[in-house]
């Protein structure tokens, strides 16, 4: 092997494992897929929610949760623009017409809605941080869990929450048989 060889296969390398640090560096997006979805509409009440997912260059990684934590994760995604207290989300979660009326569309059974309580809620902001460390750590990326999901405490103790990642709802198209 000559020198020109040896520099061919170090500069590859290097390239290799600058790409592989740049891609592990790059913020991965949160998506939600909405499904029964009425052409026309943006997020109507009557849609349900499908799955999560974090989409990394080149690859998509799930978020498996159960039905109330694709719910939770779908508020904190809607309302992102503000950090929520476990009280607000309660209310939005009760009073907002598109979780009323989650899964009205769909042809088949409609699944109860949970009922939201406060204890619940801690648990289920737990349990989707756990699952978007999960997701994060077999997309490659060195963000933090907690930097994915913050919590922190307002001047008045309580405790607010928020998605820092960039995120966005689509719309899963139905494709009929």
């Amino acid at each position: 092997m000559n020198s020109d060889s040896i520099h061919r296969i170090v500069a590859e390398v290097e390239y290799r494992l600058a790409r592989r640090e740049r891609s592990a560096q790059e913020r991965p997006r949160l998506f939600v897929v909405h499904g029964h979805h009425r052409a026309g509409t943006i997020c109507a009440p009557g849609e349900s929610i499908e799955s999560a997912y974090l989409s990394f260059p080149g690859r998509n990684i799930p978020i498996f949760l159960a039905q109330s934590g694709l719910i939770l994760c779908d508020c904190l995604v809607r309302y992102h623009h503000s950090p929520l207290s476990i009280a607000r989300i309660e209310r939005i979660l009760t009073k907002d017409p598109f979780y009323r009326r989650l899964g009205a569309n769909s042809f088949g059974r409609i699944e109860k809605m949970p009922q939201f309580t406060r204890v619940a809620l801690r648990v289920y902001i737990t349990r989707l941080r756990e699952q978007i460390a999960k997701a994060l750590k077999k997309g490659g990326s060195m963000l933090r869990p907690e930097d994915a999901l913050i919590s922190a405490t307002t001047d008045t103790n309580v405790a607010v929450h928020r998605i820092t990642l960039p995120a966005e709802i689509v719309h899963a198209t139905m494709k009929l048989m």
